[in-house]
């Protein structure tokens, strides 16, 4: 997501790619703490709301994923808006436009690539029943 912002701002460039590289890890160390502290335990909550034990996997993978997608982006975009954009009279209207931007981008991405491919990982490291 750093690199889909700064090049969606800066352009596709190779300053714009080093750019990225460069604040990826300000960025990773600040989505860890805010998933860790703040958007995990919520998250988990909502979905034992929407959740129930016997509905379908995909309707499991789905609402978990907006669960967590959603407050990571209205976070993320919040605070990488605050760190890295220069305050302007569009800056409230660019914040929020960010926003849909990033969710559209985020939520497939999830869904389609990462939680699939962190899936198969950890079932390849970790048979089912394997775990204590």
């Amino acid at each position: 997501m750093t690199t889909y912002n700064v090049m969606k701002h800066e352009g596709f460039t190779f300053e714009a790619l080093q750019k990225a590289w460069l604040i990826f890890p300000i960025t990773y160390i600040i989505a860890m703490i805010v998933e860790w502290f703040f958007v995990g335990k919520t998250a988990i909550a909502l979905i034992h709301k929407f959740v129930k034990e016997e509905d379908p996997l995909p309707k499991k993978i789905l609402i978990s994923a907006l669960c967590f997608v959603t407050q990571m982006v209205l976070i993320m975009s919040t605070i990488c808006s605050l760190l890295f954009t220069e305050f302007n009279s569009d800056w409230v209207m660019n914040w929020l436009a960010s926003i849909p931007k990033n969710f559209a981008m985020a939520y497939p991405l999830q869904v389609i690539i990462a939680g699939p491919l962190v899936g198969i990982t950890f079932r390849k490291l970790f048979p089912v029943d394997t775990i204590i």
